[in-house]
């Protein structure tokens, strides 16, 4: 486990606080109670806005993807999965990014939102909403440089439970060639068929790297977020997936990114979001 309270890739305050919440429900405990010996390695460092002062915030952000990055790349390199622990999704230009950097990776990006907008397309420009297109090559040169030329292959990549996309962004998605399930997608054809064809597309390279935006859960099941959309997963939807993840044996990273305390109901968000990561790493029901 590597927490990463990064809370400069928007402008809602709280998710800095994610990684703690994560901790007091419980997670790491709840990982060795499956059997699995675990660690915590503790918080990358990330300044606070208030501590960012004169400093560019996309110089901080790309310094603390950077960290990150090399943290996740050695776990990897002495035989872990890596479970990293957002802040805002800003930092899975890091985390993926270590991945990468280990060999090809399949990517499945578990989220409300396609997070593939750049400085040019943004109509917020909020930095969590970019941190897909930069993982392709794409956007402000200081946080490309964080992959060090690496990109993902489309053909590798999935993204599930999409139902707020931008207008440049659904273009940019198109023209990129990536696999987009929406909610309408498993609306139509049931969680179970969208969940096995989309692994069946990021498995190709033998490891797999999942993104995790709680904010891909409906707002009833994961309030604590600030992006909330309606219509999202329900909670066994999105254990469905996990759990097939888990079955494919193939997980070398994970994200759960976008827990916001500030939000939440006793912590419900948090708790949820540890159950995921549960299922993630083996949890069954039998």
């Amino acid at each position: 486990m590597i927490g990463a309270p990064l809370d400069l890739g928007q402008t809602v305050r709280g998710t800095d606080v994610g990684p703690a919440a994560l901790r007091y429900a419980r997670l790491l405990s709840q990982i060795e109670e499956l059997g699995i010996e675990a660690r915590d390695l503790g918080n990358v460092d990330a300044p606070s806005p208030a501590d960012v002062g004169d400093r560019d915030v996309i110089d901080v952000i790309g310094a603390v993807c950077e960290d990150l990055r090399d943290r996740v790349r050695s776990s990897q390199k002495a035989g872990a999965t890596v479970v990293t622990l957002g802040g805002d999704h800003s930092v899975a230009i890091g985390s993926v990014s270590g991945s990468m950097a280990e060999g090809p990776v399949g990517l499945l990006w578990i989220d409300a939102h396609g997070d593939f907008n750049t400085p040019d397309t943004s109509p917020s420009g909020n930095v969590h909403g970019m941190p897909l297109a930069v993982l392709f090559g794409q956007g402000h040169p200081r946080l490309t440089a964080v992959c060090r030329g690496r990109r993902l292959n489309p053909k590798h990549v999935a993204l599930v439970g999409i139902r707020d996309l931008d207008l440049r962004e659904k273009e940019a998605l198109a023209s990129a060639g990536i696999a987009v399930y929406t909610m309408r997608d498993i609306d139509e054809r049931g969680i179970g068929a969208v969940a096995r064809e989309a692994l069946h597309r990021v498995q190709g390279p033998g490891r797999v790297h999942v993104s995790l935006d709680i904010d891909a859960l409906d707002p009833s099941e994961a309030p604590g977020t600030a992006t909330a959309v309606r219509g999202g997963l329900t909670y066994r939807e999105a254990h469905l997936i996990l759990e097939l993840v888990a079955d494919s044996g193939l997980l070398t990273a994970l994200d759960v990114v976008e827990v916001n305390p500030m939000l939440d109901v006793r912590n419900q968000t948090a708790r949820t979001a540890v159950s995921l990561v549960l299922s993630a790493l083996g949890k069954s029901i039998l």
